[in-house]
């Protein structure tokens, strides 16, 4: 019974310990990869997609600061980076990026942040964040804190931060609520050639939309789910078309919320705070396309 009890002891003991594990962003061979969609105006809009790969490679010091130095590449397989910013994390959890001609540094994450808090981060156009939660994640076989922020100015805006790999919209594009012509989301991160993360609405670390197919499908992400208290539909329909439906029905097939799309791209944030705890179905429909899927309401 006593070796029983010591070997508990030290169970426990081992997951705290490596729960309270934190994983720094900024560390030399890192790679993100990030979707970039650009839209061109006047609507109907056309569409464009690439891929920018992110690396930090070497330091330097400015103003007797050290930061990493941060390249750029669209290339499939990268071969020529381009100097891109300057980007360090301090002893407390902050992540800082200077670009190069910038005269000042602006804060990009803050990882010791809890449910509640709200900071300023963005560069361009800067925004308040506001913690919705703090949850855990499993990467790479490690236990990580993963962030669900919301932006009270944008209430459509959601943003999603994982330690060590940064947020959802890509590592220099958090606080990018107010960015227009486009949009930003995260592929996959790897560090010194091998894969560490792959965002799950993806099955790539490389994307380029080109081929007619692409072009004339439907493309929707639904997170976080389980949902507690919201969820959010991001949505792109085929190229042109602004006219489709987002169905939630039950799980005896009855329709009980349906939301009206006007727009090509866009996201639709659902408050689920008033529905019982269970599975529902989710349906886009366009045309006579459709994507459908589970829905699960904690």
């Amino acid at each position: 019974m006593k070796k029983v009890i010591i070997l508990s002891v030290c169970s426990i003991w081992a997951v705290l310990v490596y729960s309270q594990d934190y994983f720094p962003i900024i560390e030399e061979g890192k790679t993100w990869n990030v979707l970039a969609v650009a839209a061109s105006y006047p609507y109907p809009w056309d569409t464009t997609c690439s891929t920018i790969s992110y690396q930090l490679s070497g330091d330097t010091i400015i103003d007797a600061v050290t930061y990493k130095k941060m390249y750029s590449s669209y290339e499939e397989i990268p071969a020529n980076w381009n100097l891109y910013s300057f980007i360090r994390e301090d002893a407390n959890k902050k992540v800082w990026l200077k670009d190069t001609m910038a005269e000042d540094e602006y804060l990009l994450y803050d990882f010791s942040i809890n449910e509640g808090d709200s900071l300023l981060v963005g560069n361009y156009e800067p925004v308040y964040l506001f913690v919705d939660s703090v949850t855990s994640i499993m990467v790479n076989e490690t236990l990580r804190q993963k962030y669900w922020m919301s932006c009270k100015a944008q209430p459509d805006y959601r943003e999603t931060w994982i330690e060590g790999i940064g947020s959802n919209k890509g590592i220099v594009w958090s606080g990018s609520a107010f960015i227009t012509g486009g949009w930003y989301w995260l592929l996959c991160t790897t560090e010194n050639g091998g894969s560490t993360y792959m965002n799950p609405n993806f099955n790539t670390c490389y994307f380029l939309s080109t081929s007619i197919a692409e072009r004339e499908s439907l493309k929707f992400n639904i997170y976080p789910n389980p949902a507690n208290t919201w969820v959010a539909f991001d949505y792109t329909l085929p190229l042109h078309e602004t006219q489709g439906t987002i169905e939630i029905t039950d799980n005896l097939g009855r329709t009980i919320h349906t939301i009206d799309i006007t727009q090509q791209q866009g996201q639709y944030v659902l408050d689920t705070r008033n529905y019982k705890a269970g599975v529902y179905y989710y349906t886009l429909k366009c045309g006579t396309l459709q994507q459908s899927g589970k829905l699960i309401v904690n």
